[in-house]
């Protein structure tokens, strides 16, 4: 067994069993893949077979790597072994049928052009709704539709889901595993890199996978190359153990790790290209269900407090106000939403006027530059520090969900509400506002309801 260049940091450990992880050896030989050894690694492990039985020993396989680190290769090394045997058949799906039959096609014409391949090989059909590359020896390889009906009245040896992070159910799993039970050496294969809180099924199998590595009765093989998630950002050794590859010939570039991270943003590297399963936390953001059972069309108070927020290319903006209904509930109300950010701010100087209101911005926020002109204008402003936003936030979602708050059902905070997630800051977290998706309504709700719990008793004047 050749160690990986780096250690996964999970790992059901490779045991004293014979393996068939030469034999997957010499198939990359035959089809001109040189491996890695995190490769080599994983198919020793993934391929041990049962001393009593001589069946393969585990039935699941998982393995969460990094993207562009030879995951490809390695399934199409797996799919070409079990082909090379007779009567065998392996289906593949991915995120959805146009992806996995891309994905299909694009193996059996990497194996179609190996010679020794080729030769036998009986057919190769391409046309939609039959894809089928099936060997003189009697095996099939199929494409699957990612579904609960997937893979119905076959008999399977290997079903592999591939960018499995994309799956919001297990659906799949419960569709593939019994067409595969009467086969004594057949494997499930699920691979991806980390996913977000929807992940369902990765991050069932991430979970499940880390625990069954120290139960050696397990059936389930797991391998999981990540960087821990208190690494720094930058730190290129952290890069290293999500990318086992990381500066090999045919591996990850640092340099071009660099160029992605400035590409895609925090969250989509460390989920890409660190793999890590940032907190459930950092993720999900106000339950559906809490947020419906919020509506109240009752209207606002006349006594209130206004926010507004602005996204960071500053193409929109919205202004919310939020009333105090007594024993901690209040009512809000989506002022102005628009793109116009000069009638955002003139529309907050005529609210704030006629109301006695006072603006409650989040100080290092694009609404920040807003401040000078409602100065100008005698508007009180409260700036908020990052640490008060944290606790606005946390207190916001509770308040959902103890049904504190009162909403009219206005799509445009609906959507910015369900659209919402949460990005960490030190120990607190805080709305992540992502590319495409705008949330200015619900920073803004959040700010005016602090205003309005923080504000002053009726008739005691406060100093902002």
């Amino acid at each position: 067994m050749v160690p990986p260049e780096r250690p996964a940091r999970w790992a059901t450990p490779r045991t004293d069993r014979r393996t068939f992880g030469a034999l997957f050896d010499e198939v990359a030989s035959v089809l001109g893949i040189m491996l890695f050894a995190w490769q080599r690694f994983a198919a020793d492990v993934a391929l041990e077979l049962d001393p009593a039985t001589r069946a393969l020993r585990y039935r699941t396989v998982g393995i969460s790597v990094a993207r562009q680190n030879g995951k490809t290769l390695l399934v199409i090394i797996r799919i070409a072994l079990e082909l090379i045997q007779p009567r065998r058949t392996v289906a593949y799906t991915a995120q959805d049928r146009n992806y996995a039959r891309r994905q299909w096609e694009k193996h059996c014409d990497l194996l179609m052009a190996i010679p020794a391949f080729a030769r036998e090989v009986r057919s190769y059909i391409k046309a939609n709704g039959r894809e089928t590359l099936t060997m003189r020896n009697g095996s099939e390889y199929i494409v699957v539709t990612p579904n609960e009906g997937a893979g119905r009245s076959l008999t399977l040896d290997l079903a592999v889901i591939d960018e499995a992070y994309a799956q919001h159910s297990l659906a799949i799993v419960g569709a593939l595993t019994p067409t595969m039970i009467t086969r004594p050496s057949a494997q499930l294969w699920v691979l991806s890199n980390a996913g977000t809180f929807t992940s369902v099924l990765f991050r069932h199998y991430t979970e499940v996978g880390r625990a069954a590595v120290e139960d050696p009765r397990a059936r389930l093989c797991w391998l999981e190359w990540s960087a821990d998630l208190a690494a720094d950002l930058l730190d290129h050794d952290a890069w290293a153990d999500a990318n086992p590859g990381l500066g090999l010939p045919g591996g990850p570039l640092v340099d071009a790790l660099d160029a992605k991270l400035l590409d895609v943003g925090e969250d989509t590297f460390r989920r890409e290209h660190l793999n890590q399963w940032l907190d459930l936390g950092a993720f999900a953001g106000i339950d559906a269900t809490a947020w419906a059972a919020c509506f109240d069309p009752s209207p606002a108070p006349p006594d209130v407090s206004l926010a507004i927020d602005i996204t960071p290319e500053r193409d929109y903006g919205a202004l919310v106000a939020a009333g105090g209904l007594g024993a901690g509930r209040s009512t809000l109300e989506v002022v102005e939403h628009t793109s116009d950010l000069q009638h955002l701010v003139a529309r907050t100087v005529e609210v704030a006027d006629r109301h006695g209101a006072p603006v409650v911005l989040d100080r290092p926020s694009p609404a920040g530059a807003c401040v000078p002109a409602l100065e100008r204008a005698g508007v009180p402003v409260k700036l908020i520090p990052v640490p008060e936003l944290q606790r606005a936030c946390g207190e916001f979602h509770d308040a959902v969900l103890a049904g504190l708050i009162a909403h009219h059902g206005d799509p445009r905070l609906t959507d910015a509400v369900l659209g919402a997630t949460r990005r960490r800051v030190g120990d607190g977290w805080v709305w992540n506002r992502r590319a495409g998706v705008d949330i200015t309504p619900l920073n803004a709700a959040t700010l005016a309801r602090w205003g309005v719990l923080t504000g002053p008793e009726p008739g005691v004047p406060t100093i902002y």
